[in-house]
């Protein structure tokens, strides 16, 4: 069974990426963290799957991928209104294309949550689960993994709320497909959640190695 991992992208650009840390970063810091997490979140997954999708936006700025050099990378715009039609369409794509895959869908704010998470997300795919989330401690979910594509799994979501978790795991629920879980996450929006961040990874080897981008930012722009 084919293995596919989605990352859902924004294209690291000043003024458009990681706002919530503004004005406590420059916009060009929040680029350059953000262009950190996605570096390092490509560079987690490249080798736990047989594919790597990166679902992007803007759709004009496919250019900024070019310099990256992941053998079995696949480019796709991201379509839909908001967050959850964006990644049915993505998984959509992937399961035309080869619709007895396991498919795990991350985003970029969690840099240090371990690559064993998305392993153990697909072989949970394999051995029993329907569906796989990852809990952030926020309310949301930073991973997702599928075999199929349901219409309504991402429908009535109140996005980037606390209730994002619940609301998801409800329409689970309701579709009636074996839901399992992996470890729970954080992720980093805020300048409370950067702090954590950095005491974490300037105090953690294993963080270090696991988002070693991050850890290179982190270092050279510490700030309390």
């Amino acid at each position: 069974m084919n293995r596919i991992v989605i990352i859902m992208a924004k294209v690291p650009r000043a003024g458009n990426v990681k706002t919530r840390l503004l004005p406590f970063l420059a916009p060009e810091q929040c680029r350059d963290l953000a262009e950190a997490f996605l570096l390092d979140a490509i560079n987690k997954t490249r080798n736990l799957c047989d594919e790597l999708i990166i679902a992007f936006a803007p759709a004009h700025e496919k250019d900024y991928f070019a310099g990256v050099n992941v053998e079995n990378l696949t480019l796709i715009e991201q379509r839909g209104a908001d967050l959850g039609e964006k990644m049915f369409n993505a998984l959509e794509f992937a399961l035309r294309r080869n619709s007895d895959a396991s498919v795990v869908i991350i985003g970029t704010d969690s840099p240090t949550f371990p690559p064993e998470f998305v392993a153990e997300a697909f072989e949970k795919l394999v051995s029993k689960a329907k569906i796989v989330l990852g809990a952030s401690e926020d309310g949301g979910f930073y991973l997702i993994g599928l075999r199929k594509n349901l219409p309504n799994l991402f429908k009535n979501i109140e996005w980037s709320s606390p209730q994002v978790y619940e609301q998801i795991t409800w329409n689970i629920t309701q579709s009636g497909y074996i839901l399992d879980s992996i470890p729970v996450w954080y992720d980093v929006d805020t300048p409370d959640d950067l702090r954590r961040l950095r005491d974490e990874i300037l105090g953690s080897k294993q963080a270090q190695k696991v988002a070693p981008q991050t850890f290179r930012w982190l270092s050279q722009n510490e700030k309390r």
